[in-house]
């Protein structure tokens, strides 16, 4: 397959992922999708799942670069090639997975927490969470199309991981890449809800 039709493809299925997690924000925690920056998480949700290819033909300093052009989930190429990790190699676990995003949301959560932070970081912490939440639901529309794509040839795989066991993954981040930023929506909302009740 072309590398841009692919590419085409990955978008494709990235943005209609994130209008259906974006329709369920709407819908049942209305409140937080108010809060999410939708420009962090369109961006972010594209960078997960095809990539911001569309740059390098703009020629754009920085933006047309390798790791822009990449969907994230595809970093473990030229990561590979620089480093000589074999851990690295093409479908990856740590790559083709939502571990770094969860990271990411599991850092804002413990800030949160914090008691004493100024506004600055509390803004800096939620252009986090919101870029995390669209990277987590764009890793998962790619992992969506990999394994509908590899459905068609040798099947679905995770390097070093077994055909059964390559499927387990993939479920497992599906419902976590998905789920969790669902679950920090709603755990969002609560506040607001209690607020509405109290009045």
């Amino acid at each position: 397959m072309p590398a841009l039709w692919d590419k085409l493809l990955h978008f494709g299925v990235g943005l209609a992922t994130g209008i259906a997690f974006w329709w369920v924000l709407e819908r049942y925690a209305r409140n937080s999708a108010q809060t999410i920056n939708p420009i962090c998480f369109l961006i972010m949700l594209v960078w997960g799942a095809s990539g911001l290819f569309f740059f390098r033909k703009l020629g754009i300093p920085i933006l047309s670069g390798t790791f822009f052009y990449m969907a994230f989930p595809d970093w473990d190429i030229p990561l590979y090639q620089w480093t000589g990790f074999r851990f690295l190699i093409h479908r990856s676990w740590l790559f083709h997975s939502v571990l770094i995003p969860t990271a990411a949301l599991g850092a804002w959560v413990w800030l949160m927490q914090r008691s004493r932070l100024a506004q600055w970081q509390k803004s800096l912490a939620n252009w986090v969470r919101d870029g995390a939440i669209g990277l987590s639901v764009g890793i998962s529309a790619h992992l969506i199309w990999d394994a509908l794509l590899s459905s068609t040839r040798r099947g679905f795989y995770i390097r070093g991981f077994s055909g059964s066991t390559s499927y387990l993954w993939l479920f497992v981040n599906l419902a976590v890449g998905i789920g969790l930023p669902l679950l920090i929506a709603w755990s969002m909302q609560a506040p607001h809800q209690s607020n509405r009740t109290d009045r």
